[in-house]
């Protein structure tokens, strides 16, 4: 799929009114990671509407052998660049598929409590592909209450683990425990 089309459908999907930042809060992701130890996960705080990462923690390069600078310079486009070309069209699928759902199922003063999970094949420093499952909580909404930052969590197995790729949306309730309110699996055509 050329890249012109994976940005016209993603803007699509995350379309938002005005340009929008938290310097407070990349300030504060930045201090964490200082301390966090070196392991299989990393994370990301991803600007949905400028279609970059506003933090990528340093465990990235840990994780993929890959550079987190080419991460933070080349943003969203640089990460479709490295996802298993045929994953990128069910990732996008699933993005859709949890946007419509969010905006038309969760109330706007619940979706705060939302948090979305889907999974995907990215390149390594190597070659190797291997499997991600991206957790992604919403920390700022737009003025019509679509998710446009969210902070990400990823976690990267072993390239033999083999996971038909999904997402799914959980809702935390009042007890603090998770309900999956959404939930489907995905195929390559």
């Amino acid at each position: 799929m050329p890249t012109k089309d994976i940005k016209d459908t993603y803007s699509s999907i995350f379309k938002s009114n005005g340009n929008i930042t938290l310097e407070h809060h990349i300030k504060k992701i930045i201090e964490l990671d200082a301390y966090l130890p070196y392991n299989s996960t990393f994370f990301t705080l991803i600007n949905t509407t400028s279609l970059s990462f506003d933090f990528v923690s340093k465990n990235f390069e840990v994780c993929t052998g890959m550079k987190s600078q080419e991460m933070k310079t080349k943003g969203i486009k640089y990460f479709w660049s490295i996802m298993h070309p045929e994953d990128l069209e069910c990732y996008l699928m699933a993005l859709q598929d949890l946007m419509e759902f969010t905006l038309k199922e969760i109330p706007l003063q619940e979706r705060k409590h939302l948090c979305y999970t889907y999974n995907y094949r990215l390149k390594n420093g190597v070659g190797q592909y291997v499997h991600v499952i991206q957790n992604s909580t919403p920390v700022y909404f737009d003025e019509s209450g679509k998710p446009v930052i969210g902070m990400a969590h990823y976690t990267v197995l072993d390239p033999d683990v083999k996971l038909p790729l999904s997402a799914n949306v959980k809702y935390m309730k009042d007890n603090n425990q998770y309900e999956t309110v959404f939930s489907k699996t995905y195929s390559p055509k």
